[in-house]
């Protein structure tokens, strides 16, 4: 008889164990007693200042989220669809023919209370989005998901013009990101020059038979910010994920059947 399982302990499930390839960094092997479970931890893996990090250890614990923002945002003296406040009773206010779809996987580390979050980031037309409710998101068959080089949104939650990925980490309560964590209203000094020296690059996607999801994996450094944008480097990054092959969030998708 088929058993029903939610998107949490789904987005754990692995059937596979890393590959060890020659440019990226192994996942960590899970413990005997997690290995012959069912539903494997999502994998990550990173140093920071010679300190290595890992969910290797724990239980399964990982979610999916996914949000619309505005795409370009501008200051206009009129409020309009995902706008942000600004000055002088202006508002931040994207272009109105656009929307910015983001997926976010988020999973909780061994050490300390900390959680590691990956945003994949993409720009639509209103008009080529699947709107499921009051959210927009890609239509079945977009390749939201592609083998190679993401490059690092710098202005993630500003003002969305740039698409690629995102990552936020929290380690210690104090929070890390990739981009700016300054107000839309101040001047950030971050710029695509700020990541030269990193990567994004995902080199597998392996689709599960049957299903509409796949198993993706990736190598990553970064270059993380403070709310001051005083940056510490990221280094031997590891990342894997069940997630839905489309990256669309439609009502069937929650549920997988095996």
């Amino acid at each position: 008889m088929k058993k029903l399982y939610t998107l949490l302990p789904l987005a754990a499930l692995l059937w596979a164990s890393s590959c060890k390839k020659k440019d990226i960094v192994a996942a960590p092997e899970p413990p005997e007693v997690i290995a012959k479970s069912r539903f494997l931890p999502d994998s990550t893996s990173f140093t920071i200042n010679g300190k290595h990090y890992t969910n290797a250890l724990r239980e399964p614990s990982a979610s999916r989220s996914y949000g619309n923002r505005g795409v370009n945002l501008q200051l206009s003296p009129t409020n309009g669809e995902w706008s942000l406040s600004g000055a002088a009773n202006n508002y931040w206010v994207g272009v109105v023919d656009s929307v910015q779809y983001s997926s976010a996987s988020t999973t909780l580390l061994e050490q300390t209370r900390g959680a590691i979050v990956v945003s994949f980031i993409k720009n639509y037309k209103k008009a080529n989005a699947l709107k499921f409710g009051s959210l927009y998101c890609p239509r079945p068959g977009d390749k939201f998901y592609t083998l190679g080089d993401y490059p690092y949104a710098i202005d993630f939650e500003r003002t969305g013009k740039d698409e690629g990925v995102a990552i936020k980490l929290s380690v210690n309560n104090e929070p890390l990101t990739s981009y700016s964590q300054l107000s839309i209203n101040a001047k950030s000094k971050l710029t695509a020059e700020s990541q030269n020296g990193s990567k994004f690059k995902i080199l597998k996607i392996d689709e599960i038979k049957g299903t509409d999801f796949i198993v993706l994996e990736a190598a990553f450094e970064a270059n993380l910010f403070d709310k001051n944008e005083k940056s510490v480097k990221v280094t031997d990054g590891f990342f894997r994920i069940t997630t839905p092959k489309n990256g669309e969030r439609i009502d069937s998708f929650t549920l997988l059947y095996l």
